[in-house]
């Protein structure tokens, strides 16, 4: 009959004269596997310590992404625009635009010139016109000399309007013409607003409805009046009146709109108050993974990251930085715009009064307390300065991670893999040497139980024979 086996492979039939069992075995190899279970467990360690690690990247992402809103010229002196009609015009302002409220009246719009061709005798735009030749178009456009530039085309008897259409399109960024086809009619317009001229020759320019039927309509330029003064220009979008300003005009009228612009804080205080929201998350993230717990009890849970010593120097660094009293090139500081500490436990605060005060007494110097740059003739930030940038600065110390830089959290992401894969190696040759010592037992104790047989064997033989001996 064949063996019966247990799970690890031990025969159960061991023992039967030794009395030492498969259990027997298990519990000495489990003497032998100290060292696996430690590595084991160090594993486990090692992983939570990790996986804490890239929970605070996380939160040290999501704050960053909060200080970086800090750096926007988006964020400070934003406006708020209003207008008493709409359909007149209405204004809109950036960052460098002062408050101001307008008188505005449109006398005229800006209109493009435009060529409307006649209808043309096809089933539809697809549909070959049958006529070739050549067309030439004159825009408004000069060339070096000053002179109108010109711009031909030769037309097929297969094209249609369509592809007609689409040859002068091809062309639009240079002669600032653009073609469309309306009710079977090739219509010519100017990308550009105001008096422009813009005209049609060639032999199948007639053929094509652009002939002596077609119709011509001039540009016109805009006209309004702000503020009582009389203002001239080719487009209904107008940003080069007040700096940073810019008016839309929508409607010829004989009334007047109101338009005004007034600064609006409510994109900074947000801004700030994100700022201290996220602070507040990250730090309690910090001090439960930090936790010693209460060593008095028996039972006592630290957190996964306690004694860290890097994670204890940005908890430091964080709290130092944050209700910094000092910020270079700034006359204000985080306490005078409201940021502080409310609590015992370093839970930040924000006072909105107190920084809607600073924002309203001086934006420009709350912009620059939050962030300051110089930038180069080409455009490029050669300089940095302010309380989120130096925020933003530290940060990154630990958040970089590329090719050729490598901050603090990947470095230690890459040790905990390291660590991990040597005490993964360390497990392998456990299990080797579990291996031998499980067949050394089995065979040790095998041989036992074949060596106690034999003698139980020679016993009963030897018993035997006494006994017939005696009779």
């Amino acid at each position: 009959m064949a063996s019966i086996t247990t799970t690890n492979g031990i025969s159960s039939t061991l023992g039967q004269y030794s009395g030492i069992t498969a259990d027997d075995v298990e519990n000495l190899l489990q003497a032998d596997s100290v060292g696996k279970i430690k590595a084991q467990n160090q594993i486990t360690t090692l992983t939570d310590q990790k996986t804490a690690w890239s929970d605070v990247k996380t939160r040290l992402n999501n704050f960053l992404t909060k200080v970086t809103a800090l750096q926007s010229d988006n964020t400070y002196q934003t406006k708020k625009a209003t207008t008493s009609d709409a359909t007149i015009a209405s204004i809109t302002g950036d960052t460098t635009a002062t408050e101001g409220t307008y008188d505005l009246k449109v006398d005229q719009l800006a209109t493009a010139s435009k060529i409307t061709g006649t209808r043309l005798d096809v089933k539809n735009s697809k549909t070959a016109v049958g006529t070739s030749g050549s067309l030439t178009l004159t825009s408004a456009e000069t060339d070096t000399d000053g002179q109108a530039k010109t711009f031909s085309f030769d037309i097929s008897g297969t094209d249609t309007l369509n592809d007609i259409a689409a040859k002068i399109n091809k062309q639009t960024s240079s002669s600032s013409i653009k073609a469309s086809v309306v009710d079977n009619r090739l219509i010519l317009a100017d990308n550009k607003m105001g008096a422009r001229d813009i005209s049609v020759a060639g032999d199948a320019a007639t053929s094509l409805g652009l002939g002596s039927g077609a119709t011509t309509a001039k540009g016109k330029s805009a006209i309004f009046e702000l503020d009582g003064m009389k203002v001239t220009r080719d487009t209904n979008t107008v940003n080069d009146v007040i700096e940073g300003t810019t008016f839309t005009l929508s409607k010829a009228s004989d009334d007047h709109a109101t338009l005004s612009l007034t600064n609006d804080t409510s994109k900074t205080v947000s801004a700030v108050k994100d700022l201290v929201s996220q602070y507040n998350s990250l730090m309690s993230l910090i001090s439960d993974d930090l936790s010693v717990g209460d060593p008095s009890k028996s039972d006592n849970t630290t957190g996964k990251l306690a004694g860290d010593s890097e994670l204890m120097r940005l908890q430091s660094s964080l709290r130092n930085m944050i209700t910094n009293p000092y910020v270079a090139g700034s006359t204000l500081n985080p306490s005078k715009v409201g940021i502080s500490l409310v609590d015992r436990e370093g839970t930040l605060g924000l006072d909105e009064d107190k920084l809607n005060k600073a924002i309203t007494d001086d934006p420009a110097a709350v912009k620059d307390m939050f962030y300051q740059s110089t930038k180069s003739s080409v455009g490029t930030v050669t300089s940095e300065s302010g309380y989120a940038a130096d925020l933003s600065k530290m940060l990154n110390t630990y958040l970089v991670d590329s090719s050729a830089n490598k901050g603090i959290i990947a470095t230690k992401s890459a040790g905990y893999d390291s660590s991990v894969k040597d005490l993964n190696k360390q497990i392998d040759s456990f299990n080797t040497m579990l291996e031998a010592k499980k067949t050394q037992y089995v065979d040790m104790f095998t041989r036992l139980d074949q060596a106690m047989m034999e003698a139980q064997s020679q016993m009963s033989y030897f018993t035997s024979q006494t006994s017939s001996l005696s009779s």
